[in-house]
């Protein structure tokens, strides 16, 4: 699980606990303050029971009657005050029966009769009136604490779910988030003090595994790139001794006082002129990756027939090797493309030579230039060894060399790497098939579109 998930959850959980406890503790203070009134009701209605009582033992004990109509008016306000505090039936019957007793022993005795029974009556009922406000007194009481007991659990587990779910979560975030982020430090560390082969453990959350296969992709390309530099300078080396050993013994000869025949002259002018030509390929291809690099790459854009910069790189390598059959497709038609034809030769002047270096046993390099959607489509074509398939990913790459090339045949692994950075500089891309002992396909595409401002070539 990522770790953006898994804090989500905790929040949201933490958010769940503590709005239900929030809410929990909310709403017990108004339940308490519900039993609080009922407990006060029933208070109040004892409480008026019991001075009607008291009022019957004066109105029996008295007889002036100013007093009895006073004490009759008491206890008539006092019945109807404890009717408002009625809340069940059974309270309410037997408040009636008290009230009826009352009036009753009232009427009777102002017409001078002697009535004990109503009188026992409404004593009686008003006890029971009593009793029954006890009970709920006493249910009032229960409740409240039964509340008071809920609320006490609510806070404690609620304090102890945070707790443990803090915990748990710090425990978690030490062992799956912190680790592997401590991990990856290490590796870093490792790394820059020169450990190339130091990689990040990937596990923890998702998050800290997507950072550490980033780091592990990019120490290899690193240290990749480290051994392609190792092999560069190796293959500079040889590449360099060749011909300067060819230049060297050259100039031995050219310098002895013995007359050179001039068919002997010829053949060194020529190998003179062959390995100052590699030469100057080889630090052309290091200057322009220079440039590429530092930013520095300029491009000449015009407009021009694209057939034309086709025409001229098949040119200049149609008739260089006897062991090679060269063919050239074109479109009949004009295909205009805005480009830096120097450029664009150049890139494809290296995938024909290439073609021809990693075709030692010969074949046919095609060279085709076609319309293709929005782009124009240059496609170099060999019979040659072909490229292995683990290779094939990196073939563009600077310094980058396959394995089967790698002692055999000259080179210093740039050639490729600047033609793509050339045809990216276009806006285009450069493309790669090959199969191992059947042949390589390198495809270029470029934008057709062309500038209405740009001089035409």
């Amino acid at each position: 699980m990522s770790l953006h998930n898994s804090l989500t959850i905790f929040m949201t959980v933490l958010a769940v606990v503590a709005l239900t406890a929030a809410g929990s503790l909310v709403l017990l203070p108004s339940y308490l303050h519900l039993e609080a009134l009922d407990l006060g009701r029933s208070l109040q209605s004892v409480r008026l029971a019991e001075e009607m009582q008291v009022d019957l033992l004066n109105y029996l004990r008295t007889k002036d009657e100013p007093m009895r109509s006073s004490l009759e008016a008491d206890l008539r306000q006092k019945l109807s005050q404890a009717g408002t505090r009625v809340t069940s039936a059974e309270e309410r019957a037997v408040l009636t029966d008290a009230s009826s007793s009352i009036e009753t022993h009232f009427k009777n005795t102002h017409q001078g009769i002697q009535d004990s029974n109503n009188l026992e009556r409404a004593f009686f009922a008003l006890r029971e009136f009593v009793d029954i406000n006890v009970r709920q007194a006493d249910l009032s009481l229960q409740k409240s604490a039964r509340l008071d007991r809920i609320g006490d659990w609510i806070g404690i587990g609620s304090a102890a779910l945070l707790t443990l779910g803090v915990t748990a979560m710090l425990i978690w975030l030490g062992m799956f988030a912190f680790r592997p982020v401590f991990a990856i430090r290490d590796a870093m560390k490792a790394f820059g003090s020169g450990a190339k082969s130091t990689r990040a453990p990937e596990n923890g959350p998702e998050e800290l595994r997507s950072i550490a296969a980033q780091f592990n992709d990019m120490a290899a390309a690193l240290k990749r790139q480290h051994e392609n530099q190792l092999s560069f300078l190796a293959a500079v080396a040889h590449d360099l001794r060749n011909p300067l050993n060819a230049l060297r013994l050259s100039a031995e000869i050219l310098k002895g006082h013995q007359t050179i025949p001039a068919g002997k002259l010829s053949d060194l002018m020529s190998v003179v002129t062959r390995q100052v030509h590699r030469l100057d390929r080889m630090v052309g291809d290091l200057l322009d990756r220079a440039r590429i690099e530092g930013g520095k790459l300029e491009l000449r854009l015009v407009e021009c027939d694209a057939r034309k910069v086709a025409q001229d790189a098949f040119d200049l390598f149609s008739s260089s090797s006897a062991e090679h059959r060269f063919a050239l497709h074109l479109p009949e038609s004009e295909l205009p493309i805005c480009c830096d034809p120097f450029r664009i030769e150049q890139v494809l002047n290296n995938l024909i030579s290439n073609a021809i270096k990693y075709s030692p046993s010969g074949g046919t390099i095609e060279l085709d230039l076609q319309p293709n959607g929005d782009n124009v489509l240059f496609k170099v074509s060999d019979q040659g060894m072909g490229i292995p398939k683990e290779d094939l990913p990196y073939i563009f790459e600077p310094f980058r060399r396959s394995r089967l090339s790698r002692e055999d045949i000259p080179g210093v692994g740039l050639g490729l790497s600047v033609a793509q950075r050339i045809v990216q500089a276009h806006s285009g891309r450069i493309e790669a098939d090959s199969r191992l002992g059947e042949g390589t396909i390198v495809r270029v595409y470029l934008p057709a579109q062309v500038s209405k401002h740009l001089p035409a070539a």
